[in-house]
């Protein structure tokens, strides 16, 4: 028998080989492919990357531009405002004036009220000019009452100009005054009365006659040998003595009025007597500087603008009677027989008019330091 020929195993023939080295061959491309693929993304990547970190840079840049220069536009100047105007409340009209530097063009309102017929009211508004401001306001329709002056600077009714300067509510200002709102305002009020006129010879109870709460200046006159005295009585019968003088007299004296009501006199005299009672305050031109001695003589009432602050007072009297001064109808500064020369002191609280009630027989002076 012939030898049967033995067989090789597949994985030992030659054509085996050759397939796994194709396919290794094969794998080995591929991979690179990925490899380079990969590449190509990453290169991709980083470019868009670096590209977009240059534009956000560039937008920073500009935002920090932007910033800078909205922080220049929102800083505006703040305009430190002298407003103090003067508020005169006469019988007949009311004269509001002054100076400011608030800019040419700003509106200052006014209201004046009768704050005992609310019914009664004038408004109106008046422009800065050259720094200054005036305006005479009529107030003859108005009834007899507390006049309230209402006179200010409000933002809301300025022009573009203004308000673009000052601001919407007022917040580019500078004042000790000015309120939450952006709003300076000054308040005055003063009783607005008709003179009060009484006449008559000898004894009288006089007719009753309305005064409102404040104060009031007495002036009377008599022409007799005897007792002259003047007694203020209100509806209950509570009195002031006004006058106690023999003979002729002419004179002012003051009163303190507590409340609204119907007063009268009581008058003693042997002669003809006249008496005009008024609840105004006088005209700037009738309002004494505390600078300047003040000079008079007998029963005076005089009104003098003073600051605040500690005041020394020096009088002189060279009358024989009595010679009596009150501050504002309250403070007894001076209470003397005869000639005096002397001084006292007195703290005032406020800048404003204060009232010296004078009762002499003489010649007198006062002094203000």
């Amino acid at each position: 028998m012939s030898e049967e020929k033995q067989k090789k195993p597949f994985y030992k023939r030659w054509w085996f080989f050759v397939i796994i080295g194709v396919v290794v061959i094969g794998m080995v491309g591929q991979t690179d492919d990925y490899v380079a693929d990969d590449e190509d993304e990453d290169n991709g990547n980083g470019e868009e990357v670096a590209e977009a970190d240059a534009d956000a840079t560039e937008e920073e840049d500009i935002d920090e531009e932007a910033d800078v220069e909205a922080t220049e536009e929102e800083e505006p100047e703040v305009h430190d405002i002298d407003f103090d105007p003067t508020i005169d409340i006469g019988e007949e009209e009311v004269v509001i004036e002054g100076e400011t530097n608030f800019d040419d063009g700003t509106n200052l309102d006014y209201q004046i009220v009768n704050n005992d017929d609310i019914d009664e009211m004038l408004d109106g508004d008046l422009e800065v000019e050259d720094g200054t401001f005036s305006e005479n306001i009529n107030i003859e329709d108005l009834s007899v009452g507390e006049i309230e002056v209402v006179f200010g600077y409000y933002p809301f009714n300025q022009s573009e100009e203004i308000t673009e300067t000052y601001g919407e509510e007022g917040q580019f200002i500078e004042n000790d005054d000015i309120d939450e709102y952006g709003e300076i305002r000054v308040v005055e009020t003063a009783v607005n009365a008709t003179p009060i006129e009484l006449n008559g010879s000898g004894d009288v109870a006089t007719e009753t006659f309305d005064l409102q709460p404040g104060f009031a200046v007495i002036d009377a006159n008599h022409q007799g040998e005897a007792n002259f005295i003047v007694e203020l009585k209100d509806e209950s019968g509570d009195q002031e003595l006004l006058v106690n003088e023999i003979g002729n007299y002419d004179g002012e004296t003051f009163a303190l009025i507590p409340g609204e009501g119907e007063y009268h006199f009581d008058i003693d005299a042997d002669g003809a007597w006249e008496a005009e009672v008024t609840q105004t305050m006088p005209g700037d031109d009738d309002i004494e500087s505390e600078d300047e001695q003040i000079e008079g003589s007998g029963d005076s009432v005089i009104f003098v603008d003073m600051e605040s602050g500690n005041k020394r007072f020096e009088f002189t009297h060279d009358g024989e009677a009595n010679f009596i001064v009150l501050l504002n109808g309250m403070d007894l500064l001076v209470n003397d027989i005869g000639s005096y020369e002397g001084s006292q002191s007195q703290n005032l609280a406020d800048d404003d008019v204060y009232v010296f009630e004078i009762q002499a027989d003489g010649s007198w002076t006062i002094e203000i330091e």
